[in-house]
């Protein structure tokens, strides 16, 4: 904690610019190395040199990026940009917003992922996306065909991770489908306009029409408590780099 409020009050310090830095582990503890930004529009963009990135390198192992997002513009999510850098440095990237940090695991882009069950599925694409959008979810041990050996692990867990069962999809509602199963053994986000993205098993994860033969297979809705409080910008964000939404 003492090392989040400093990181904190660093960034109070240096508003309305972006701050930036790195957390570093000098195998003993996690340290705070703030960096000079280097960005022509520093209120709103950060840029680190190599030269501090390899300073910082030289003092330990690299945890996170540190950068902030000052108000009144700043948001509490990964800007496109962001997640862009954030999938080539390969780190966890922590965001100072409102004097709160909020921690970004780093994860691949939403789409394009390889599937693999249990490591990279359909509950995994949604449990990444609604931590860009601000909110970690519990990560579930998961066997393949769970759905055919007496199992029903979404039904078990989806009200415990917050989760509230609604008729009509809004953006950011997950969408429970049943294929060729008895129990919901498929998950996908809704994102508007009749499209949804998901991951379905020996395909990449896609962006897809909301209609036909997974409409037909809807199981169920369900939205989060905090749905209201949480901003699905982050996702957005994560997937306009390849779409236009």
């Amino acid at each position: 904690m003492e090392l989040e409020q400093q990181i904190i009050d660093y960034a109070i310090k240096h508003e309305p610019h972006e701050i930036c830095g790195f957390v570093v582990f000098d195998e003993t503890k996690n340290l705070f190395i703030p960096c000079e930004n280097q960005a022509e529009d520093k209120a709103n963009y950060f840029e680190i040199s190599d030269l501090d990135y390899i300073k910082a390198e030289e003092q330990g192992e690299l945890v996170a990026v540190v950068h902030s997002h000052p108000e009144p513009n700043g948001k509490p999510v990964l800007s496109t940009l962001d997640r862009k850098m954030q999938v080539q440095t390969g780190l966890d990237w922590w965001l100072v917003h409102n004097q709160q940090i909020h921690k970004f695991r780093n994860v691949p882009p939403l789409i394009g992922r390889e599937f693999k069950h249990g490591m990279m599925d359909c509950y995994t694409l949604y449990r990444d996306a609604y931590m860009l959008a601000g909110y970690e979810m519990d990560e579930f041990e998961r066997h393949d065909d769970w759905w055919h050996t007496g199992q029903n692990l979404y039904l078990d867990n989806i009200q415990g991770q917050g989760f509230e069962r609604v008729e009509t999809p809004q953006i950011g509602d997950v969408i429970l489908m049943q294929v060729g199963a008895d129990v919901p053994n498929h998950a996908a986000i809704y994102i508007g306009e009749q499209m949804v993205i998901h991951h379905s098993p020996n395909r990449l994860s896609k962006r897809d029409l909301y209609d036909g033969y997974w409409l037909r297979h809807t199981h169920s809705i369900w939205r989060h408590k905090l749905a209201d409080k949480l901003d699905f910008d982050g996702i957005f964000n994560d997937i306009g780099e390849q779409y236009e939404i």
